[in-house]
């Protein structure tokens, strides 16, 4: 086992797991209940500055897509409802492809009537048999993933089974939601929470997770920056670099022979990291199990 107390690692950490980037866009829809305040500071007090998603959020605040509650909190836990997931789905401008119906559970004065419209004649969604909508009933993951995919016209390149393979619940997955789901996994746009691999896919979604689902999808379409997030599932390895503060430890397992080195050597090392490594106010930069490739140099 090597010894870190003796020599010190200058390392540029590059992951070879599944780690990817994504972007955001603008897009004029609220994530809230009829009616909502716009907050005035895109900080949320049930949003800390380590919460997984809060990136995500901000970012869309910082556009004016997305608004908080009256009372300063964002309610990132709580549930979406099919009516509410119609209200942001304005976002992607998307061409109509078919006529709108008359849904028997949507009024015409009920507050998400025209993004109901909306998001079914661009084919983001559809009802239920006897035209019905359900516009108060709550989303899973699964269909939110459905939508995103199906509504933006993605298809899977690689086999459906082999792309969901990465998932250790792929098994869950309802029939009708594999192929979508497949290929929303290919264009990144699937985000697992704590679990990457663990798509829970008939559990209601949270607005955090909707916020970034669509974030992601949006992404997609390549109109905007890219957040750095170690729960965007990526079934092909993608190795980022980061740059990580000197003086940070990194507790590695190293099973190989003993390095020798003079005082002017270097060695290039791989090693595997043995649990997550977070900034100073807890979020998360590199996921244990990660491969880690650097150098080691005598510490003088």
């Amino acid at each position: 086992m090597l010894n870190f107390k003796n020599w010190k690692a200058t390392v540029a950490v590059c992951l070879t797991l599944g780690m990817n980037v994504g972007a955001v866009t603008p897009f004029v829809a609220p994530m809230l209940n009829p009616e909502p305040v716009m907050a005035q500071s895109r900080s949320f007090r049930d949003v800390p500055n380590n919460y997984w998603a809060e990136d995500f959020i901000e970012a869309l605040v910082d556009r004016g897509v997305i608004a908080g509650f009256p009372d300063g909190t964002f309610r990132p836990e709580a549930p979406v409802t099919r009516a509410q997931f119609s209200s942001m789905l304005g976002a992607f401008n998307k061409a109509k492809i078919r006529s709108a119906i008359n849904f028997v559970d949507v009024a015409p004065g009920y507050w998400a009537s025209s993004a109901i419209d909306y998001a079914y004649e661009t084919g983001f969604l559809a009802g239920y048999p006897g035209n019905v909508f359900r516009p108060e009933q709550n989303i899973p993951r699964e269909q939110v993933l459905v939508s995103l995919a199906n509504g933006l016209n993605y298809e899977a390149e690689q086999p459906v089974g082999e792309v969901l393979d990465y998932y250790n619940d792929d098994f869950n997955i309802s029939n009708y939601a594999r192929t979508p789901i497949a290929a929303a996994t290919e264009e990144k746009m699937v985000v697992n929470y704590p679990n990457v691999k663990s798509l829970n896919p008939g559990r209601n979604a949270t607005r955090a997770e909707v916020a970034a689902f669509l974030y992601q999808a949006l992404v997609s379409q390549g109109n905007a920056p890219t957040i750095n997030s170690a729960y965007i599932a990526s079934p092909t390895p993608v190795a980022t670099q980061y740059n990580i503060p000197a003086g940070t430890r990194l507790p590695v397992a190293y099973e190989q022979d003993k390095i020798l080195l003079m005082p002017d050597e270097t060695v290039p090392v791989t090693l595997d990291l043995k649990t997550n490594i977070t900034t100073q106010d807890g979020k998360l930069l590199i996921p244990s199990d990660s491969r880690v490739s650097g150098q080691l140099q005598p510490d003088r």
